[in-house]
C-alpha cells in the first residue's frame, strides 16, 4: 500500500520521488462524530478532529475508524 501523498509532505517527502499530481482525495469535509460517544469519547474528538482535518489526515473516510479511537480512549480514561 502506497503513503498517502499528505504523509509523504508532512515527513518531508524522504524518498525524493515526484509526488503524484492527480491523486484522488476523498471529500474534505470536517466529519460529524457520530452520536453513540461518551463524554470522554466526545471531548477526545473535538480536541483532534480539526487539526487531523487540517492536515489532510481526517476526512469523512476515516469517520468510523477515528470513532473507533475515540471510544476506545473514552473508556481508557474512563472511571
Amino acid at each position: 500500500m502506497t503513503k498517502p501523498t499528505a504523509l509523504k509532505l508532512l515527513e518531508g517527502n524522504p524518498g525524493r520521488r515526484p509526488l503524484p499530481q492527480n491523486e484522488v482525495k476523498p471529500d474534505a469535509t470536517l466529519p460529524s462524530a457520530p452520536a453513540h460517544l461518551n463524554a470522554p469519547a466526545k471531548s477526545e474528538w473535538r480536541r483532534l478532529c480539526k487539526e487531523l482535518n487540517r492536515l489532510g489526515l481526517l476526512t469523512v473516510v476515516d469517520r468510523g475508524a477515528f470513532a473507533a479511537y475515540c471510544q476506545a480512549y473514552g473508556k481508557w480514561v474512563s472511571p
